[in-house]
């Protein structure tokens, strides 16, 4: 080790040091003196804004607040007159709620020419150091061509790099290779005959020893591992357009079979639909899974997000036909794409792809999504769901065309959903926001247009159906990236942590495997929290009490501030072909809205279902009391 002094016995100062002392006085105070006086102005300068600021508020306010009285409908949300803070700054987030989604559009409008002076000063600096070089290095006054140099400048700082060869195979077999303890719990759930309790099949790969290089002995709880009942929770039909968007935020989170919060494949959905008339096809898209710069196996990221934005193919459109190719879809067999955000995006540029394939693609439905650059064939029937403060539709600067008469229709649905004081902007961009509106549409569809489109895709609906998962990698051992670069306060701040809410909720009686996590179907910061529980039976869960404490744990997660909702999802041993889910979303009032539905496949028995549900399977909401599930310890609050 290196040597170091001795400690010594501290004797006093010395007369230099007294000396020093005081010329540090004497210089100090005044340059202290005047430090303080430029504190001081600066303080002055940054109250003067404030009150700016404030009285801009204030006038902006009751400005709102004014033109929403016009309103028949006042939308995001009615204000109350702006006399006091609390009422100021409802208007002010009504305001804020219904400018940014428009300023988004509009600087996007205007793109090509507030970008283009930018790109040119880059392609003037390439021209001497190599490092800034990227195409196209003049004509740049487009936002395509501008996300296009965006993407070759990252290229050359080793980011958003794209073009891998795609390696493909069935999500079973997926998870056989990569998580062989989640597909062995998998067999044993859909296997009728299995055992009532899980015991892991003999000689099965054991992944941990193998990376540790350690002799391992049994796992002490293979049903407490991440990913269990996620993974094994899978939908086995379609038949609404609710239920597509409900099967949108399913197939995002297996993206990431083992929760971590990390994207490990891409995965496409083919749905095949048997009936008289021969086989439909129903092909859905996962949406944006990963936010970070860097390219990492999962296809559905950042960089294909900004490579379909600047018109280019990236590798998850380009999986696509051979996924569909692989799944056994046929020229001329009628086809439906389908999608949310990215997903919607990639069902469009495959739509375009496909037909000049061959494939018979019939009908495009896509939520959240922007079209307006995207070349649709005239031959396909496009329904587009869109949100009005949705931002993420208007990120292209171009609307949706609207085709009527020659061709197929091309109509565009917007919405208003109901929303809360203080909500989240990213609360309208989410699959399950989708998926309400998608049941209003259904219900009562805004024009004879629509309503003659959705007797088109009923038929995607109905008949025998089967459901292959694909799963879609880049090529090259890339590793799976984390959601987001930076993990933010909004993004992982947890309450009782979802560990303690894992393992608590599976000492409740007749709960055999719990999972806890954020779903991400939609921004990178719009989380709804998730609890997915296989159980012994549905009974139990059926009546408010049964689930309560569940809502508290999630609702707990996140102190009932930060995520867009809770969700809860089960599945029981003794009635197989019956998935039960709600939703549970906070009212502008306070009280509580949960959204019910009652997912049956061909497993299902007509008598359990008649004793479980007496009053049918149709969707159902229910408002709860504002204290419903207020926590009897509230561990959030005590940290």
């Amino acid at each position: 080790m290196p040597s170091q002094p001795s400690p010594q016995l501290w004797r006093g100062r010395g007369w230099a040091d007294r000396l020093a002392f005081v010329v540090g006085l004497i210089v100090g105070i005044p340059v202290a003196f005047v430090l303080g006086l430029l504190l001081a102005a600066v303080g002055l300068v940054v109250a003067v804004i404030a009150v700016v600021g404030w009285l801009i508020g204030v006038a902006a306010a009751w400005v709102w607040f004014s033109l929403q009285r016009r309103q028949r409908f006042p939308y995001p949300f009615a204000s109350p007159p702006p006399s006091t803070r609390r009422a100021r700054r409802i208007a002010l987030s009504g305001l804020y709620l219904s400018l940014v989604p428009r300023t988004i559009g509009g600087t996007a409008r205007v793109a090509g020419a507030l970008f283009a002076p930018l790109a040119l000063l880059v392609s003037l600096v390439g021209v001497f150091l190599p490092r800034w070089r990227a195409r196209p290095y003049v004509a740049v006054f487009t936002l395509p061509a501008f996300l296009r140099k965006v993407v070759g400048l990252g290229h050359r700082r080793g980011l958003l790099r794209d073009g891998q060869d795609v390696a493909r195979v069935g999500y079973d077999d997926f998870l056989a290779h990569a998580f062989p303890l989640i597909r062995d719990v998998l067999d044993w759930w859909n296997d009728p005959d299995g055992p009532d309790d899980y015991v892991p099949t003999p000689g099965l790969p054991d992944i941990p020893a193998g990376l540790l290089g350690l002799p391992l002995g049994p796992s002490p709880d293979p049903l407490g591992q991440p990913g269990i009942a996620a993974g094994v929770m899978r939908r086995r039909s379609v038949r609404s357009l609710r239920e597509v968007l409900l099967s949108q935020r399913e197939i995002d989170d297996l993206c990431d079979p083992d929760l971590d919060d990390r994207a490990d494949v891409g995965l496409v959905r083919v749905v095949e639909i048997g009936g008289e008339g021969g086989r439909r096809w129903m092909v859905q898209f996962a949406s944006t899974k990963s936010w970070h710069p860097r390219a990492g196996a999962a296809p559905n990221d950042l960089t294909a997000d900004l490579l379909i934005g600047g018109g280019v193919e990236p590798t998850v459109s380009r999986a696509a036909l051979d996924t569909m190719r692989d799944a056994g879809v046929r020229p001329g067999e009628p086809v439906m794409l389908a999608g949310f955000s990215l997903g919607g995006m990639v069902a469009a540029q495959v739509a375009a792809s496909a037909t000049a394939a061959g494939f018979a693609v019939t009908h495009l439905l896509v939520a959240g999504s922007p079209l307006g650059r995207i070349a649709v064939p005239a031959s396909v029937g496009v329904l587009a769901l869109e949100h009005v403060l949705d931002p993420v539709p208007r990120v292209e600067g171009r609307e949706n065309p609207l085709r009527t008469e020659a061709g197929a229709p091309f109509l565009t649905v917007k919405a208003r959903p109901p929303l809360t004081h203080g909500f989240r902007i990213g609360e309208l961009h989410q699959s399950t926001a989708y998926a309400d509106t998608a049941a209003a549409v259904e219900a009562d569809p805004p024009d004879e247009r629509v309503r003659v489109l959705l007797r088109e895709l009923a038929a995607f609906f109905d008949g025998p159906q089967r459901i292959h998962d694909h799963a879609t990698m880049r090529a090259g051992g890339l590793p799976p990236r984390p959601s987001v670069p930076l993990y933010l306060h909004s993004t992982v701040e947890e309450g009782i942590t979802r560990g303690t809410l894992r393992q608590t909720v599976r000492r409740l009686p007749g709960v055999i495997a719990v999972d806890v996590y954020q779903s991400r179907s939609g921004f990178a910061t719009t989380i709804l929290w998730n609890a997915d529980l296989l159980v012994r039976e549905l009974d139990p869960w059926l009546i408010d009490a049964g689930r309560t404490a569940v809502y508290r744990g999630l609702l707990s997660l996140l102190a009932r501030q930060r995520a867009v909702g809770i969700h809860l999802r089960l599945q029981a041993r003794a009635t197989p072909g019956i998935t039960w889910e709600a939703t549970v979303q906070r009212l502008a009032d306070g009280r509580w809205r949960e959204s019910i539905d009652i997912t049956l496949d061909d497993r299902a028995d007509p008598a359990d279902v008649a004793r479980l549900f007496p009053g049918g399977t149709a969707p159902v909401v229910v408002i709860h009391a504002p204290d419903a599930f207020a926590p009897i310890l509230d561990v959030a609050r005590q940290r």
